[in-house]
């Protein structure tokens, strides 16, 4: 279907699966919360698939119709992909589905964290206020008042033997949305003490009700941020409405972000987390990895970034932090997996920038091939060059023998023409121990030292 994982052919045929209906309530939510966020050519790419029927397909009948190149409609997908609202499968005879999933309800959408911070970044405060308030659900204070509404047994006759003995079509189907429901909320256990929180805000002014309901927000603006708990109950005061002691989200967002912008180029002391200290540590590893691994497991993944490009002489992208956010909200690697990840590309291999496509390649493997520790991302990173030197080897000796057997014949003018190849140059030694040093004086701030 690809070609130089950029462009799609035309004639490449795809099935169209979707997995819920699509209503007037989903096409809103998509129009005011995701376009912003994918783009009109995305927006415009999943209207017309939700259109389409559950049949075989040429990618070139998107292309006709929405006057997409192969360049354009890949990208489309990606931000598509993106963003939860499709997901593309091949099965054993190469045959492409992409199955559409249908936008989240606005209140899930704010919710997330990395959707609606996202959002945030892209339209700016104002309007995203305004978008929460527009869209959210209001609150009505009917605590005063009497209630008078009639329950289900009150208005509609049914015989009690049947509330008691449920029928097995009924069972089978909630065991079957109860089974998908715990599929999709498979995710990896978070660092974040909550009973910690809860029990730094129970005698404060805030509704704790409030707090539980966002337990996955704090989640997620813990692992991005590094935001230790004391921290993250504090912001949740300062977004808490003084007059009816209601926690809001949105305001929380907000404080998150503001912090955050001041803080971007700041040292986090505040990471620690005793269970990844605890794990045994894997004894091939040299002394010099053991230290980058401490600081991966102490470190927020976007202060780690930050912290390497600074001592590289450059600074984190916005389009770097979204790929490291998106990471990070997918849940597929633990933190400090993902800081050796960034370490990997940008130390190592000395890479300017992280490239998306690049880093989820790599996400998607590690994942796959169950990678959980930083010490067990390092392993597989060593195995991997020692393979490709070993391939390389084994290229250059074929390549030695054969120039043994070739005859010169150019002439003399033509040799030494001074015609090479230019090649990046590579991080220098003292670049690479300037980043080690700094990840260690982190390491050392995280601790208290």
């Amino acid at each position: 279907m690809m070609e130089n994982n950029k462009k799609i052919n035309p004639k490449s045929k795809f099935k169209i699966l979707k997995n819920d209906h699509f209503s007037q309530i989903d096409l809103v939510s998509l129009g005011k919360l995701y376009l912003p966020i994918i783009g009109s050519e995305a927006y415009a790419l999943v209207n017309f698939m939700w259109l389409e029927s559950e049949k075989e397909h040429e990618f070139f009948e998107i292309m006709s119709s929405l006057s997409f190149d192969g360049e354009l409609l890949y990208n489309s997908l990606l931000k598509l992909e993106g963003t939860d609202l499709l997901k593309t499968f091949v099965d054993s005879d190469e045959e492409t589905y992409l199955v559409l999933i249908p936008p989240l309800s606005a209140t899930n959408f704010f919710k997330s964290g990395l959707l609606s911070e996202f959002l945030l970044e892209i339209v700016g405060e104002t309007k995203y206020l305004d978008l929460a308030n527009t869209m959210l659900p209001k609150r009505f204070n009917v605590g005063s008042m009497d209630d008078q509404t009639h329950n289900f047994l009150q208005v509609f006759s049914i015989d009690s033997q049947k509330l008691t003995d449920v029928p097995d079509v009924i069972s089978n189907v909630q065991s079957s949305i109860e089974k998908a429901s715990s599929t999709s909320d498979e995710t990896i256990t978070d660092n974040l003490d909550f009973n910690l929180m809860l029990s730094i805000l129970e005698n404060s002014y805030v509704n704790i009700d409030d707090v539980k309901k966002n337990h996955q927000l704090f989640i997620s603006t813990k692992v991005l941020y590094g935001i230790s708990e004391v921290t993250l109950a504090k912001y949740v005061e300062q977004a808490t409405n003084l007059n009816n002691n209601h926690f809001d989200a949105q305001k929380f967002k907000v404080i998150v972000s503001r912090n955050n912008e001041i803080k971007r180029n700041v040292v986090s002391n505040e990471i620690h987390d005793e269970k990844k200290d605890n794990q045994t540590p894997i004894t091939n590893l040299s002394q010099q990895e053991q230290a980058l691994v401490t600081s991966a497991k102490s470190i927020a993944p976007l202060v780690f970034l930050n912290s390497i490009k600074q001592q590289k002489g450059g600074f984190t992208t916005s389009g770097e932090e979204r790929i490291i956010s998106n990471l990070v909200d997918k849940m597929v690697l633990k933190t400090d997996v993902i800081n050796i990840l960034i370490y990997s590309l940008l130390v190592d291999n000395d890479y300017p920038t992280l490239n998306r496509n690049l880093v989820d390649t790599i996400a998607n493997d590690w994942s796959q091939s169950k990678i959980t520790t930083a010490e067990q991302a390092l392993n597989q990173i060593k195995t991997r060059d020692q393979k490709i030197s070993k391939e390389k080897a084994t290229k250059q000796r074929n390549r030695s023998r054969k120039q043994l057997n070739v005859k010169e014949t150019l002439p003399d003018w033509a040799k030494n023409s001074g015609n090479k190849n230019v090649k990046n140059t590579p991080i220098s030694s003292e670049q690479k121990i300037s980043i080690e040093e700094r990840l260690k004086e982190l390491n050392r701030k995280n601790r208290g030292d």
